[in-house]
């Protein structure tokens, strides 16, 4: 989406609190949004002028820019100074920022139908949003998402729309509308934007509570990668390296692409197996990412080496398609982040009932791709936070491509881009990675319950406990039944383990 006519959406001033010196970065995001804001102060407690960024700023496609205005404080009357601010401002809404918050491409366009179009008849009184908090590398350090309406008035450090005309006056009963999107990014540390502006909505005793739920994203821009860079994860992988590194020095199509082997600290002959893969694949390239273990760990640091706009994610233990890379890069021309396909029929025959399910048939949240194949253009990671390294043994490639989803993203099944899948031969191995998943599940919920994502029915919990009691005999039948309880007594093991962890009731 190019632009959007300011007439289809509510008018937002902006009062940009700024006690660091970070609103540059701040009234810059502004000034790149779909809608424009009507206005933006800035009030900062610095000796100097804040910076004012030009009209135009946002690039050349930027409409035309609002009027920005600096007032200078002291530190002490910053909080009564935002208030008089967003008091004065000449707009239906208001929000307060803090300096060097970024609002997302389209978070004024959310934010603006959701005060229009989200309170269900009657003019929303306050709009809430989620904020992406990332830390001093850009990695993800966390986010807020709003929870619905309860009438506790604990907002929490979430980004708030406020209706300008009930900072006046008593507002009473009010249209609360949250939007469960992260539209924001804060810097980690930030101590928020509790303004004294909003005040009077934490005294508020009647809410009544909507969620607005935005329109799909719109297709990427139909661009095609420049450079493709292959991100492969391995610790101690030599046995398998060798035939993922063939398969995709065999891809068809003419997609320019890079080979990044990221050895996160193997002990093995794993650099010995890819330094001799250099013949075949001369634009291979070893990262080192021996300094702590985990996946998210070794493909951050992948991504921080990689020298392409578009960022593919393989495993060593699996098998490219020769065409993999050819379809992946026809499928980003219309989307953020691509999934695709999983066939476990040549490098695990004995055990296809365990066929991961499809990206376009998941129905239980937001879709996600597998981080054993997907691809992700590199600013959208930049964005986002690239992956989160508090994920370890499961969940990170759903919490990416949620996130990814919650700021504004779209996301596509390539099922055409086919990875040959290795599944877990060894009980052991089978076990401790349902366990990670199971635990992951409940680390996922205490995240993304606020978003939509429900845990299962307790009818559900009990049946599958049942079921867990009733086939212990089970074990001692067949090797077929005994992995198949394995899978799914492990996987219970890890919900209950992880909600003791993460406190969430999630069995």
């Amino acid at each position: 989406m190019d632009g959007v006519d300011d007439a289809s959406a509510a008018g937002i001033a902006v009062v940009v609190a700024d006690p660091d010196g970070g609103a540059e970065r701040t009234v810059r995001s502004l000034l790149a949004q779909t809608v424009r804001p009507v206005s933006v102060t800035v009030v900062t407690t610095a000796r100097s002028d804040a910076p004012r960024p030009g009209r135009g700023s946002g690039g050349p496609d930027t409409p035309v820019a609002p009027a920005v205005r600096t007032l200078r404080c002291a530190p002490e009357d910053l909080g009564p100074v935002c208030a008089d601010a967003a008091r004065d401002a000449r707009a239906p809404y208001v929000t307060v920022l803090r300096g060097g918050d970024e609002a997302l491409p389209r978070c004024l366009e959310h934010l603006s139908r959701a005060a229009r179009d989200g309170g269900g008849g009657a003019p929303a009184g306050l709009v809430l949003c989620g904020t992406l908090v990332l830390r001093d590398d850009g990695r993800v350090d966390g986010f807020t998402l709003p929870p619905p309406a309860d009438g506790s008035r604990d907002l929490g450090d979430g980004v708030r729309l406020v209706r300008r005309e009930l900072l006046d006056t008593d507002p009473g009963t009010v249209v609360e509308v949250t939007v469960p999107m992260l539209l924001v990014r804060r810097p980690a540390g930030s101590a928020g934007n509790r303004a004294a502006a909003l005040e009077p909505l934490l005294r508020t005793r009647a809410v009544r509570g909507r969620v607005y739920r935005p329109p799909p994203a719109a297709p990427r821009d139909g661009s095609v990668p420049r450079l493709v860079s292959v991100v492969v994860p391995v610790r101690d992988g030599a046995r398998t390296l060798a035939a993922q590194l063939t398969a995709l020095s065999r891809q068809t199509g003419a997609v320019p692409y890079e080979v990044l082997v990221v050895d996160n600290g193997s002990t093995d002959a794993t650099r010995e197996v890819a330094e001799r893969a250099r013949a075949a694949l001369p634009d291979l390239r070893i990262v080192d990412a021996s300094e702590r273990p985990g996946e998210s760990y070794a493909r951050n640091r992948g991504i921080a080496a990689a020298r392409g706009d578009f960022i593919a994610f393989c495993d060593a233990d699996d098998l490219a398609g020769t065409g993999w890379l050819a379809a992946m890069a026809e499928a980003a021309k219309e989307a953020d982040l691509v999934g695709g396909g999983l066939d476990t029929s040549v490098l695990s025959p004995a055990h296809t009932e365990e066929q991961p399910l499809p990206m376009d048939a998941q129905t239980d949240f937001l879709p996600f791709a597998r981080g054993a194949n997907c691809g992700v253009w590199k600013d959208v990671l930049t964005a986002v936070g690239h992956w989160d390294e508090r994920y370890r043994g499961g969940g990170e490639d759903m919490d990416l491509s949620w996130r990814v989803q919650l700021c504004g993203y779209r996301v596509r099944y390539a099922g055409d881009a086919t990875m040959h899948y290795r599944l877990r031969d060894e009980l052991t191995a089978l076990a401790r990675q349902k366990w990670n998943y199971g635990r992951s599940g409940a680390q996922l919920y205490a995240a993304y319950r606020h978003a939509g994502f429900r845990r299962r029915p307790g009818r559900v919990v009990a049946g599958n406990w049942c079921w867990l009691l009733l086939h212990v005999p089970d074990l001692l039948r067949s090797p077929a039944l005994r992995r198949r309880y394995v899978r799914y007594g492990a996987r219970l093991a890890g919900f209950l383990a992880g909600s003791v962890r993460w406190r969430v009731p999630y069995l």
